[in-house]
């Protein structure tokens, strides 16, 4: 399914939850949370860093390095990961990035990304309001360049050795 017609599904049921919790016909204290959610994820199918997100999708399951203001991410000085998803949630591009040879994917995002050169060698990103590595903001530093991703090596990683559970056999 397109994901416009998903966005458009998504915006309108949280207009229509929020209709029916101020009419007063639902008093549940947690629907305008979830009528927040519903519009929030709807729109987000309708803005470019969404559509930044799936140029970014072959870059899934792919060995890369990471420089964020031209330094290695904090804690994981010249480190590989695997991409392990890219995805976009209002105007924040969220990568989910597993150390290798172990490790448990970290969550790096980049606020309202603009600038962006994307091809098969990596991606750099010129501007950013910030960038966020496992919860916590990376210091800006005299650097102009928010964040580089580059390619290590041309094979891309088979979903095992990129984490994901084997499903399980069928009897």
């Amino acid at each position: 399914m397109h994901p416009k017609f998903v966005g458009i599904a998504l915006v309108f049921a949280g207009i229509a939850l929020g209709i029916v919790w101020v009419s007063g016909r639902i008093a549940q204290p947690f629907l305008p949370v979830l009528v927040l959610l519903l519009f929030l994820a709807g729109i987000s199918l309708f803005g470019k860093t969404n559509q930044f997100a799936q140029r970014l999708q072959p870059f899934v399951g792919r060995s890369v390095r990471v420089l964020t203001w031209d330094s290695e991410l904090p804690g994981h000085s010249a480190a590989t990961f695997i991409v392990q998803s890219v995805r976009a949630l209002g105007p924040g591009l969220h990568f989910y990035l597993r150390p290798l040879p172990q490790g448990s994917p970290i969550h790096l995002k980049i606020a309202q990304p603009r600038e962006a050169t994307v091809d098969d060698a990596g991606v750099t990103i010129r501007e950013a309001k910030y960038v966020q590595w496992a919860g916590r903001k990376v210091p800006k530093s005299q650097a102009t360049i928010p964040f580089v991703l580059t390619v290590v090596g041309k094979t891309q990683v088979t979903s095992v050795e990129r984490g994901d559970r084997p499903l399980a056999p069928s009897a």
